[in-house]
C-alpha cells in the first residue's frame, strides 16, 4: 500500500511539474509571438470571433493616433469607416468560416480611419490563429497613402502623356518593344507614314524601311546602336503605307527601367523632304551668287598675277609715243621744219595710243563685274587674244610657246571674257609651274581641236614638275593648292566656269613630264565651221 501511495504521490508531482513547463511554454511562446507583432513594420491588430480586439502593436498606435489602452477591448470596427461598418461583421462571419490567409478585399479600395476622424487607405493581410480559447485572426495593415498618390500621379501624367503624344502631328512618335515590335502610336504617326493604329500595332518596325536597308539589316543595326549607346539618329529614306519614299531625320532613344534592363525603344520620325527641298534652293541660289562673286574675285586676282606683264604691255606703246613724240619736236624745231617726218611720228603716235587703248580695253573687260554674256565666238581667237596678255610673262620667264590651234572649227556659244578668264589661269599656273625648273626646257603648248562628241576642246600642255596623280581629284577643290602663297581659288572657279559653258575641265599627267589641262566648250546651235579659224 505504501509503494503504491507513493507511487500516486511521484505521478502527481510529475504531472505538476509538467503543466508548469506546458503553461511556463505558452507563456514564453505567447511572449515571443507578442514580441514578433511589436517589432513589425506594420500595424498589427488581433480581433477575436466577436471582432473585440485583443491586442495591438506600437505601429497600431502611430497608424491610429490611439493609445493601446483605448483599441484593446473595443470593436474593431472602431477602425472602419463610418459608411463600411454595417458590412464588416459579416465579412468577419465569412472568413471565420474558411479562415485561410488571404487579402482583405480583393479587388476593392479598402480605407481606414483615424482617431481624430481622418481615413486613409489602406490594403490589409488577414491571418487565422488557433488558440484554446478559440480561433483569432491577425490583421497586418498597411498604409499605403503615399502608393495611392504615385499611382494617381502616375495615371495623371500618363494620360497627359497620352494627350500630348497623340495631339502632335508633325512628328511620328512611336514606342517599340526590345524586339523592335511597335507597341505605341500617335496621330502623327499615322499622318506621316499612312498607317493607323490597328494596322501596324504588332508588327515590326523595319516595314518603314526600303528593301534594300532591310537587306542591310539596318534597322537592326539601329536598335543595337540604340541599346548600346543610348541613342541612335540618321537621316535617310522611309518607306509609307503606299510605297512612297520620303526623307526622314530619325532618332531612336533606349528606354530602360530603375535597374538597368532594356524595356524598350523610343522613336521620333520626322518628315524633311520639304526641308531638303527648300535647303537645295537655297544652297542653289548661294551658289550661283557664290560663282559671281568668286568670278569677280578672280578676275581681280588675276589681275594681280599679271601686273608685270601688263605694265609692261602699256609701257611699250606709251615709251614709243613718248619717243615719237620727242622725235617730232626735234623735226619741228629743225631749220627748216621736216614736217613729213614729224607727220609720220605722229601717225605712228596715234598707232601706239591705239595699241595701248586695246591693252586697257581688255584689263577692263576683264576686272569689270559685267553680267555673263554668251555670243558665238571663234574660239581661236579667244586664245590668240589671251596669249597676247602672256607674252610679257612668258618672254621673262624664258617659256617657249607652242601652238596647235585647229581650223575650220565651228563657233562656239561663250563668254568671252570668262574663257579668257580660264585660259589665263591655265597659262599662268603652267608658267609658274615650269619657273623652279632649273636647266630643264620650258615648253608651253595651247592646242585646240573638236572632240568626238562634236566639242570644241582647249588643251594647255607643260614641261614643268611631273603631276602627282595622288592631287588630281583635289586640284579642283576651293582652297586647295600647291603653291606655297596661292588660294586655291583660280581651278576651282575655272571648272565652275567651264560648268556653266555645258563643257568639262580635267588635269592628267604630260609625258614625260608636266601637267595637261584641257576643257571643253559646246558649240552654238546650228553653227557652220568658221572660215577665219586658222593654224598658227
Amino acid at each position: 500500500m505504501g509503494v503504491i501511495q507513493g507511487l500516486y504521490q511521484n505521478l502527481i508531482s510529475n504531472l505538476v511539474f509538467l503543466r508548469r513547463e506546458v503553461v511556463r511554454a505558452q507563456r514564453e511562446s505567447e511572449q515571443r509571438f507578442r514580441q514578433v507583432v511589436e517589432a513589425a513594420p506594420n500595424a498589427m491588430v488581433m480581433v477575436d470571433q466577436a471582432g473585440k480586439i485583443t491586442m495591438i502593436n506600437k505601429q497600431t498606435e502611430q497608424a491610429f493616433g490611439y493609445a493601446r489602452d483605448e483599441l484593446v477591448g473595443q470593436p474593431v470596427e472602431l477602425l472602419v469607416p463610418e459608411r463600411f461598418r454595417g458590412h464588416h461583421p459579416r465579412l468577419r462571419e465569412v472568413f471565420f468560416a474558411d479562415p485561410q490567409p488571404r487579402l482583405m478585399g480583393a479587388g476593392r479600395d479598402l480605407y481606414a480611419v483615424r482617431k481624430d476622424g481622418s481615413e486613409f487607405p489602406v490594403e490589409i493581410g488577414l491571418n487565422p490563429i488557433e488558440t484554446d480559447g478559440g480561433g483569432l485572426v491577425l490583421s497586418a495593415i498597411v498604409d499605403i497613402t503615399q502608393r495611392k498618390a504615385a499611382e494617381l500621379a502616375l495615371r495623371d501624367s500618363e494620360r497627359r502623356y497620352g494627350v500630348l503624344v497623340n495631339g502632335v502631328t508633325d512628328y511620328a512618335i512611336i514606342m517599340l518593344d526590345p524586339n523592335g515590335i511597335v507597341t505605341n502610336w500617335n496621330r502623327g504617326a499615322e499622318r506621316i507614314k499612312g498607317y493607323s493604329a490597328e494596322e501596324i500595332v504588332g508588327r515590326n518596325f523595319s516595314c518603314f524601311y526600303t528593301e534594300e536597308d532591310r537587306a542591310a539589316n539596318l534597322p537592326q543595326r539601329a536598335l543595337e546602336i540604340a541599346a548600346r549607346e543610348g541613342r541612335y539618329e540618321n537621316e535617310s529614306l522611309r518607306v509609307r503605307k503606299d510605297g512612297s519614299q520620303f526623307w526622314a531625320n530619325v532618332v531612336i532613344d533606349a528606354l530602360r527601367d530603375e535597374e538597368g534592363r532594356l524595356i524598350g525603344f523610343a522613336k521620333i520620325t520626322r518628315d524633311i523632304t520639304e526641308r531638303l527641298r527648300a535647303a537645295r534652293e537655297l544652297e542653289d541660289a548661294r551658289l550661283k551668287l557664290l560663282q559671281e562673286e568668286l568670278g569677280r574675285a578672280n578676275r581681280v586676282m588675276q589681275m594681280g598675277e599679271l601686273a608685270a606683264s601688263i605694265a609692261h604691255e602699256v609701257n611699250q606703246p606709251i615709251a614709243a609715243v613718248v619717243t615719237n613724240a620727242r622725235a617730232a619736236l626735234l623735226w619741228l624745231a629743225a631749220k627748216p621744219p621736216d614736217v613729213e617726218s614729224a607727220r609720220q611720228s605722229l601717225e605712228r603716235i596715234v598707232g601706239d595710243g591705239e595699241r595701248a587703248g586695246g591693252v586697257i580695253s581688255r584689263i577692263r573687260a576683264l576686272v569689270r563685274n559685267v553680267p555673263t554674256r554668251k555670243d558665238r565666238l571663234n574660239i581661236n581667237e579667244v586664245i590668240l587674244e589671251t596669249v597676247a596678255m602672256t607674252q610679257a610673262d612668258l618672254h621673262r620667264h624664258g617659256v617657249r610657246l607652242q601652238s596647235g590651234l585647229a581650223s575650220g572649227l565651228p563657233a562656239v556659244l561663250a563668254d568671252r571674257v570668262q574663257l579668257q578668264q580660264v585660259m589665263l589661269n591655265l597659262i599662268n599656273n603652267a608658267i609658274e609651274a615650269m619657273s623652279g625648273a632649273n636647266g630643264s626646257p620650258r615648253e608651253l603648248s595651247v592646242i585646240s581641236g573638236e572632240d568626238d562628241t562634236g566639242n570644241v576642246f582647249v588643251e594647255v600642255r607643260d614641261s614643268g614638275p611631273v603631276l602627282d596623280p595622288v592631287n588630281l581629284d583635289r586640284l579642283f577643290d576651293m582652297f586647295f593648292t600647291t603653291k606655297p602663297d596661292g588660294m586655291g581659288m583660280g581651278l576651282a572657279i575655272s571648272r565652275t566656269i567651264v560648268k556653266s559653258h555645258g563643257g568639262q575641265l580635267w588635269a592628267e599627267p604630260n609625258q614625260p613630264r608636266g601637267a595637261v589641262f584641257r576643257f571643253t566648250v559646246q558649240v552654238a546651235q546650228e553653227a557652220a565651221p568658221n572660215p577665219e579659224s586658222s593654224p598658227s
